[in-house]
């Protein structure tokens, strides 16, 4: 399936638009980009490409992005392992989950466009009960997950 997506980069930093645009065009599936002031227009195909493989892609260039991180707290303990591989399979837009066992609390970094409710329905489909939603914000994420 065909996407667009806007990329916010950090503030104001024309070089690192251009270095995200220069590295972006060498993965495959990427169909179009385009500046748009200071954010990146890509679309791309979901069946080659996530938007996960876009968001590491650029943050790996040590670019900070401007994403959704959502905190929920759940019921039980989770395979944050298994959760990350169907999640990231079924809702393209999440970039990452961790999961604190101490605080049963299970982090979540996606584009800011995805549907959360769509997030929580497949959860829910997994039998992870969500008691809440603690935090919904947008975020400057500086790293690439390791």
């Amino acid at each position: 399936m065909e996407v667009t997506r806007i990329v916010k980069v950090q503030a104001n930093c024309r070089e690192c638009l251009d270095l995200a645009l220069r590295a972006l065009s060498t993965l495959n599936g990427i169909l179009l980009m385009k500046i748009f002031n200071n954010d990146l227009a890509i679309t791309y195909e979901t069946n080659n490409i996530s938007f996960s493989d876009i968001a590491q892609a650029v943050l790996s260039l040590g670019i900070g992005l401007v994403l959704r991180k959502v905190v929920m707290n759940t019921r039980r303990n989770i395979d944050i392992s298994e959760v990350e591989s169907i999640i990231s399979r079924v809702v393209d837009g999440v970039v990452s989950l961790s999961y604190d066992q101490a605080t049963s609390r299970l982090l979540i970094i996606m584009h800011p466009d995805t549907d959360i409710n769509t997030v929580i329905s497949k959860l829910a489909s997994m039998d992870i009960v969500i008691n809440e939603v603690t935090i919904d914000e947008l975020s400057q994420v500086l790293m690439a997950r390791s």
